[in-house]
């Protein structure tokens, strides 16, 4: 018997039937199931599994969707997250990829496809030593628990200036997936996503060594840059904070509201994210793309007159805003 657990989520009862007993033939005998992915992230919650395997496709939450909420929560960031699909299309695996998967799971399942993929998780995690980036990463938080602020500065400074880039793995996925060789192109967007909270995690730290030496521009600067890739990645609990501790720098910056904007709006709060986005408009009111982003949100709610008018701004500020144009011919013509 091994001793890894797993949870398997599936709403097609036959598929996650199926699924459990090719893990118990492989005498994986720690499984649990869920039907849908909520109920799976309710579990995740209560209790650490050894590795996770999703069905892409459910009702109200995919298991993409469920891949990028663990993925936002520091607790499950390295959590072995597999997802299954009859067909893994290119658009599929770089979403995935983008998102963090661990490996791809073709259904119908075969045994020895299965057996392999866990043969290399099993070898990955005995060899599974923190990178030089991590450590130093490690280290340069440990100066500022330390008050060693210019130190911290210096060491997290040269991480993100000298050290390997997120954009590079990156584009070696999206390579190695246009030649469909997808194994190739996990293992690089796995480097690029661990490389994007790598980094987020230093530029936070950095905002927080400069405050700390009085220095609020450069600290300002250096959270947004966390925020922005918190947000690139839906962390939006860690965005939030972040931008919050930016207003308190600095009260009048647009990147603040219009940001803090996007993130109520991609949490489902459409009147919190108008808030942000007029608060910005006051703040630089020839700002075309927050008039577009308050248009957009509009639509969100229903509210196409309001949207127009924002859009018809929009334009008049940029005449060649070829996005806002195109919405507004289409709220025009009744097609949105």
């Amino acid at each position: 018997m091994k001793n890894k657990s797993f949870l398997l989520v599936n709403n097609n009862t036959i598929a996650l039937r199926e699924l459990s007993d090719i893990m118990k033939y492989l005498t994986y005998d720690d499984i649990h199931q869920a039907e849908n992915a909520n109920a799976a992230w309710a579990m995740m919650r209560v209790k650490a599994f050894g590795c996770v395997i999703a069905a892409w496709d459910m009702p109200d939450m995919s298991g993409l969707a469920l891949l990028k909420i663990a993925r936002s929560d520091d607790r499950f960031f390295t959590t072995p997250f597999f997802l299954t699909d009859p067909a893994f299309t290119k658009v599929k695996v770089i979403q995935a990829g983008q998102s963090g998967v661990t490996g791809l799971l073709v259904s119908p399942f075969n045994v020895k496809n299965i057996q392999q993929k866990m043969d290399v998780l099993a070898e990955a995690s005995l060899q599974d030593q923190p990178s030089e980036a991590e450590i130093t990463l490690q280290k340069g938080l440990a100066m500022v628990e330390k008050e060693d602020y210019q130190e911290a500065i210096s060491v997290l400074e040269d991480l993100t200036q000298k050290g390997e880039t997120a954009e590079y793995y990156y584009n070696i996925g999206y390579l190695k997936t246009s030649e469909e060789k997808y194994t190739e192109a996990i293992e690089a967007f796995q480097k690029a996503t661990r490389l994007d909270r790598l980094f987020a995690k230093a530029y936070e730290a950095m905002g927080h060594a400069y405050q700390q030496l009085g220095r609020q521009d450069e600290a300002q600067k250096y959270l947004q840059k966390a925020a922005d890739l918190y947000m690139s990645k839906e962390n939006v609990q860690d965005a939030e904070e972040v931008l919050n501790e930016i207003l308190k720098i600095g009260k009048d910056t647009v990147n603040v509201y219009n940001s803090l904007g996007v993130l109520y709006r991609k949490k489902g709060d459409p009147e919190t994210a108008l808030k942000h986005y007029k608060k910005a408009i006051k703040v630089h009111p020839r700002e075309p793309f927050i008039h577009y982003n308050i248009g957009r949100l509009y639509l969100d709610m229903k509210d196409p007159v309001q949207a127009k008018k924002y859009f018809s701004l929009a334009i008049g500020i940029k005449p060649d805003f070829e996005e806002a144009r195109e919405v507004l011919n289409a709220i025009e013509l009744g097609t949105i």
